[in-house]
């Protein structure tokens, strides 16, 4: 049985993820700063869904909480870092960014993701090794107006995917990202509001072939890349962007 975190795995994206395992009969610990979001799933999925409270834009708080995760579940298979700072609440221009924005911005987008691995890996040794997926953005190669900083910290990501990849290779633990496009979330009305206020237009949804995808579409990759089907991936970023990049 696969034993999997998944952090923000309560809602949007991570959720898709998160009910993707479910539905291969994995058992999941949901990271959020409320867990009584993630009730719905217990309801749904019983004791195969283990909710822990944890905000990632602390690095004291990540060591806590993978390893309380990983003692709930008895080891540990794969993390997925999937909590971040997106929607409205990641568009600034550069002119408005303020130092406590990009303290926090950059600490819970890049400090999140390295902190839990960093807390993930002795578990994972452990248990013979693993998967560790970044869900990065298509921003990080197509950065969008009004999200230089978001942008930023998802390049990062999938430097840090690469360099995390060769480093952990000989500890039998894959590293890879996906960097999803113009996906639909609770939260894209909301984003498309604050950008028209703010006359900005990312042109992603114009520009992209096939249209608006759904979270679903990168929880699909995200279970393939953590499947022993993909056991020769590692040390990269596979883009589910409906064609946006091509």
């Amino acid at each position: 049985m696969l034993r999997a975190i998944v952090t923000g795995g309560a809602t949007n994206i991570g959720r898709a993820i998160t009910e993707r395992f479910l539905a291969d009969g994995a058992r999941v610990v949901v990271g959020q700063p409320d867990v009584a979001v993630a009730q719905p799933l217990v309801d749904r999925f019983g004791d195969r869904v283990i909710p822990l409270p944890v905000d990632v834009g602390d690095a004291a708080q990540c060591r806590r909480f993978v390893d309380a995760a990983a003692q709930q579940l008895d080891g540990l298979d794969v993390l997925v870092n999937n909590a971040a700072i997106t929607g409205a609440g990641a568009l600034a221009r550069l002119a408005d960014v303020k130092p406590e924005d990009f303290d926090r911005m950059v600490g819970v987008n890049l400090g999140g993701p390295v902190f839990c691995s960093q807390a993930a890996v002795p578990a994972m040794k452990a248990s013979g090794g693993g998967v560790i997926v970044q869900v990065s953005s298509v921003n990080a190669y197509k950065p969008q107006p009004g999200a230089s900083l978001y942008a930023a910290t998802k390049a990062a990501l999938v430097s840090l995917t690469q360099s995390m990849g060769r480093e952990l290779a000989a500890d039998g633990i894959r590293v890879v990202a996906v960097a999803p496009g113009d996906i639909r979330v609770d939260t894209s009305a909301g984003s498309a509001e604050v950008m028209a206020k703010a006359g900005l237009d990312s042109g992603i949804e114009a520009q992209t072939p096939l249209g608006q995808g759904e979270p679903a579409d990168v929880a699909e990759t995200v279970a393939f890349l953590c499947s022993g089907t993909a056991k020769f991936v590692t040390g990269t970023t596979w883009t589910v962007d409906g064609g946006l990049l091509a």
